[in-house]
C-alpha cells in the first residue's frame, strides 16, 4: 500500500547521470548523420529537405533508428555493473560510450558498403535512391540497417568480458550477421518466382517492403540466439534453422493468410503494399514468438 506512495521513483528519475547519458547519446547520434553524409556522395539535407527524397529518408531513417539500437546497448547496464560513482568514474564511462558509439557507425558503414555490393548487387543503389527515388532500394538499406543495429545491440548489452574480447566478439557477430543476410537473401531470391532485384529496380516499393521486414525477422533471430549462447558451432546451426522458420512462414502467408491469390503475384504484378506487409509482419512476429521459445 505504501509503495504506491513513495516518492523514491521521482528522486531516481531526477538523476543527473541519466541526463548526462542521454545528452552523450543525442550527441553521437548527430555525429553519426554527419559521419553518413560525409560517407556518401551526395548530400543528405539536400536530398531529404530541398528534393523531398523519401527514398533517402527511409535509408536515412533506418541508419539512425540502427545506431539508437547500438546506442541502447551500451548505455544499458548489465545485470550486476557496478553503479557509476564519482566523477572520473562517469567521465571514463562516457569516453567507452563515444567509443562504441563510434565503432557503431563504421559498423553500419560497412553494412552500408556490403548493401550496395553483395545485398543488392544487379544494379547501382546510389542511382537508385538519389536519381530514381526508389523507395524499395531505400526500404532495404533501412531495413539492413536496423537488422545490422539489433545484432550489435545485443552484442553491446552483455556481459563483458574485457575491452579486448568485447571489441572481437562485436566484430565477429557482426560480419557472421552481414553474411548470413547477403545468404538469406540468395535463398529469397531462389524461393520467390519472381526476380526480386528487377522488382526492386523497377521501382516496386512492395517487394522492397517484404525483403526489408524479412532482413530485420533475420537480424532478430540472429541476436536472441546470441543473447541467449557464446557457441559458434550453435549459430551455425541455428542460422539456417532460423532461415527455414521465415520461409515457413512466407508459406503460411500465402497459403493460409492470403488464400486464394499467389503472394508473388500479388507482390510482383500488382505491387501489393498489403500483401507484403502481411508476409513481412508475419515473419516479425515468428522471430519474436521464436526467440521467446527457444531462449527464454
Amino acid at each position: 500500500m505504501f509503495s504506491f506512495l513513495s516518492l523514491k521513483p521521482i528522486v531516481e528519475l531526477f538523476q543527473p547521470v541519466a541526463a548526462t547519458y542521454l545528452l552523450a547519446v543525442f550527441i553521437i547520434m548527430v555525429i553519426g548523420k554527419y559521419v553518413h553524409d560525409l560517407c556518401t556522395d551526395y548530400n543528405l539535407d539536400h536530398e531529404l529537405t530541398t528534393l523531398d527524397n523519401k527514398a533517402v529518408a527511409l535509408s536515412v531513417s533506418g541508419y539512425l533508428f540502427g545506431l539508437g539500437l547500438i546506442l541502447w546497448g551500451v548505455v544499458t547496464p548489465t545485470p550486476g555493473e557496478a553503479p557509476i560513482s564519482g566523477f572520473w568514474s562517469l567521465v571514463g564511462d562516457l569516453i567507452a560510450t563515444f567509443f562504441w558509439g563510434f565503432l557503431g557507425m563504421g559498423l553500419l558503414e560497412v553494412s552500408h558498403f556490403l548493401n550496395d555490393h553483395f545485398l543488392l548487387p544487379h544494379f547501382n543503389n546510389r542511382k537508385e535512391i538519389i536519381e530514381d527515388r526508389n523507395l524499395g532500394t531505400g526500404i532495404v538499406e533501412g531495413c539492413s540497417f536496423i537488422a545490422s543495429g539489433l545484432i550489435i545491440h545485443t552484442v553491446l548489452s552483455g556481459s563483458s568480458s574485457g575491452f579486448i574480447i568485447d571489441l572481437i566478439g562485436t566484430i565477429f557477430y557482426f560480419a557472421v550477421g552481414e553474411v548470413a543476410f547477403i545468404v538469406f537473401g540468395r535463398l529469397y531470391q531462389k524461393l520467390s518466382t519472381f526476380d526480386l532485384h528487377a522488382e526492386i529496380e523497377a521501382d516496386n516499393a512492395a517487394a522492397g517492403v517484404a525483403f526489408g521486414l524479412n532482413l530485420v525477422a533475420v537480424g532478430l533471430l540472429i541476436a536472441d540466439y546470441i543473447n541467449a549462447y557464446n557457441s559458434l558451432p550453435g549459430l551455425v546451426v541455428w542460422i539456417p534453422i532460423s532461415f527455414f522458420m521465415l520461409v515457413t512462414g512466407r508459406y503460411i502467408a500465402d497459403k493460409m493468410l492470403l488464400p486464394g491469390v499467389k503472394l508473388d503475384d500479388e507482390i510482383s504484378r500488382d505491387r501489393n503494399w498489403g500483401a507484403a506487409l502481411i508476409e513481412g509482419g508475419l515473419s516479425l512476429v515468428i522471430a519474436i514468438v521464436v526467440g521467446s521459445l527457444f531462449f527464454s
